[in-house]
């Protein structure tokens, strides 16, 4: 699969697949696949009803040290700055802040430059400026909250595309991200075809059991696990509809 926004035909359709599919069917394949603990917790969808899929593009934050924030001046441009220069069409920033909601690691002049490279969403285990704007442009953020404060304040950035911790999920760039209204799951690049294609399929026979259940003639437990009556009917259905 392509990184930082090269067109890639498998990673267009693995990214369709997993636009029509749940956090929670997505974390069932992760975990069958020996991925349980890739959900990001602790974090607030700020557009809950978007869907969010992309690829990572990390960031690491530490707290700010003189030292530390003179290297980076040093290299001629913030880490937010360089991150977004990098970026493309289905990037994702994922952010390791540490947890600090004391200032806001990205704010909204900076972020419009990665929205007009295609950027597909903001995961932050910390916080961003300008609120009050970002919610206005449709872009999926996923964050621990907002502060008015720019990132000099508290923090300073210290690593681009490299192993993260967010929201104690490790995050590898080039891993794939699904978000919904319930949040953040982080699926490891090398399972991201099976686990949307098997998804897909969770939700498949998902809403054909709810369809059975909506009839009012079954009881839950002769629908969900669906008894062998109920999976022979499902398969009939599914046979009607190729």
């Amino acid at each position: 699969m392509a990184a930082n926004g090269a067109h890639d035909p498998e990673e267009s359709a693995i990214f369709d697949m997993l636009r029509g599919v749940s956090t929670d069917s997505a974390w069932a394949v992760c975990s069958a696949l020996g991925y349980p603990d890739t959900f990001i917790e602790g974090l607030t969808a700020i557009q809950p009803d978007r869907k969010m899929v992309g690829r990572a593009i990390t960031l690491r934050y530490v707290p700010v040290r003189q030292d530390l924030r003179e290297q980076e001046q040093k290299r001629g441009s913030s880490l937010n700055k360089r991150a977004v220069e990098l970026s493309g069409p289905g990037d994702v920033l994922v952010v390791d802040s540490g947890g600090e909601t004391g200032a806001g690691f990205i704010g909204d002049v900076i972020l419009t430059r990665f929205i007009v490279r295609g950027g597909a969403g903001i995961v932050v285990d910390g916080a961003i400026r300008d609120l009050h704007y970002l919610r206005t442009t449709g872009l999926p953020m996923y964050i621990r909250g907002a502060h008015a404060a720019g990132s000099s304040r508290r923090i300073v950035g210290i690593g681009l595309n490299e192993v993260v911790r967010c929201g104690g999920v490790a995050v590898v760039p080039g891993d794939i991200l699904l978000g919904d209204a319930q949040g953040v799951l982080v699926i490891p690049r090398a399972i991201a075809r099976d686990v949307a294609e098997r998804a897909a399929a969770i939700e498949h026979r998902e809403g054909f059991l709810r369809a059975v259940l909506q009839q009012g003639t079954r009881t839950i437990d002769e629908v969900y696990p669906p008894s062998d009556e109920v999976l022979r009917e499902y398969e009939e259905f599914r046979k009607r509809e190729k």
